[in-house]
């Protein structure tokens, strides 16, 4: 795994096995104050090390637009809490229309996930090396 930071680290082993138990999680990206912005629920898919996930909407999405801003924010794994970097990820997009499709088959939402203008909005998600309990307040 690359990371971008020296505020980041690796995934554990527990934080692996549960994205691959949740086929969902919850996304949010943080304020420039800290707070956190509304959650979203969205696919995600792992390539290597690396967990992946792309806005429906495009890079003009909302909550993409929140996750970028700041590059920080949150991720709710089946009730477990993580702080994350959200890194713009291109490049990759053909592997992430194979990972998609392995994990949720090839319905027409995942098909929207591989066309423009999602495939524009891939980002790597990257655990935090601070501890859960930071400044994040929560969503407002």
């Amino acid at each position: 795994m690359s990371t971008e930071s020296p505020h980041t680290r690796a995934w554990s082993a527990a934080e692996l096995a549960a994205l691959d138990l949740s086929p969902l999680i919850h996304v949010a990206g943080a304020r420039s104050d800290g707070t956190l912005r509304p959650f979203v629920q969205i696919g995600h898919v792992r390539l290597g090390q690396d967990e992946l996930i792309r806005s429906l909407n495009g890079t003009g999405g909302t909550w993409y637009q929140g996750a970028i801003r700041t590059g920080r924010g949150e991720i709710d794994v089946d009730g477990r809490r993580i702080r994350v970097a959200f890194i713009a990820d291109a490049g990759r997009e053909d592997e992430v229309d194979h990972a998609l499709r392995a994990r949720y088959g090839n319905d027409s939402g995942v098909r929207r996930m591989m066309r423009p203008p999602a495939r524009e909005a891939t980002l790597r998600v990257v655990p935090l090396a601070e501890p859960a309990t930071s400044d994040l307040k929560g969503a407002a």
